[in-house]
């Protein structure tokens, strides 16, 4: 079933009024508009997106993220391993101190999981997402949420500001939030790539809704110059053809991988956040 605590909170994302729960449906006691439940996941999108855009630059390495996404384990295997180095502090660990009991909520999760009583929230019904639903507008009462989690979402929006209203509005008076953000990182659609942000840029970024607590170096500077370094390398020898770019995109950064790990030990270093891959940012609702 779904869990008690999600169905307890939840308010039609259009009026903001009662939902009730009959059968597999939850209807608007205001203007009646109905929501389906499909394995115990409720639907608040009509039409799911999929990450991507077919025309977009990167089609084919998103489709590749699409298929592997049904299968989590091995997805996650080259998340982790493939990816930017994840050197800083984990989402898991800035809500280590916030019990099952609490409501949590992980925006435009895809498949991660920051911890198995966290609610995961998306705008596709991937595995592992518990509630489909556009984030610019949160099915959720007001002052009715513990935590927020958002990673790596804020930059394939078109106005971000309208994502962190949303949070501090459904967030409790003191609520925490955790967000990463990209700074020196290619371009990847989901299913577009608007912004960067360098430290001071999210400083600013999030000081109007939020207090500061804490921010640092989400991954390192040598993820932010593969990530270029490679995209380059792969523009100069596909002559201008996308199938081939994304090819060679994709082996180099196999190939290139483990050149990472000096981030594990270099991230901390002040000048690192000159051309860090990315940053994160905890804080409270003020």
């Amino acid at each position: 079933m779904i869990k008690k605590k999600i169905l307890d909170n939840l308010v039609c994302p259009d009026c903001f009024s009662n939902l009730n729960f009959i059968e597999n449906k939850l209807i608007c006691n205001n203007c009646h508009k109905e929501y389906l439940i499909i394995d115990d996941c409720p639907y608040f999108l009509e039409k799911q997106g999929k990450g991507f855009k077919e025309s977009s630059n990167d089609v084919i390495i998103n489709k590749l993220k699409v298929f592997f996404k049904k299968y989590p384990f091995i997805f996650n295997i080259f998340y982790y391993t493939l990816g930017a180095s994840a050197v800083g502090r984990r989402p898991k660990k800035a809500i280590r101190d916030l019990g099952e009991n609490k409501i949590i909520l992980n925006l435009g999760s895809g498949i991660r999981s920051v911890r198995k009583d966290v609610i995961n929230i998306d705008f596709y019904p991937f595995a592992k997402v518990n509630v489909v639903a556009d984030i610019t507008k949160l099915p959720f009462r007001d002052n009715s949420i513990d935590a927020a989690v958002c990673e790596s979402v804020l930059e394939h929006v078109k106005n971000p500001c309208v994502i962190l209203q949303e949070i501090k509005r459904v967030l409790k008076s003191g609520g925490l939030i955790y967000m990463s953000v990209p700074f020196v990182a290619s371009f990847h659609s989901s299913p577009e790539d608007y912004y960067r942000w360098s430290k001071e840029g999210l400083k600013e970024l999030m000081r109007k809704e939020f207090q500061e607590e804490e921010i640092g170096i989400r991954s390192g500077p040598t993820s932010g110059m593969l990530s270029i370094v490679n995209e380059w390398i792969a523009i100069m020898l596909s002559f201008g053809l996308k199938p081939l770019h994304q090819i060679l995109l994709m082996v180099l950064t196999i190939i290139t991988f483990p050149l990472k790990f000096p981030d594990y030990f270099i991230y901390k270093f002040a000048t690192s956040q000159n051309i860090a891959f990315g940053f994160y940012y905890i804080g409270r609702k003020k």
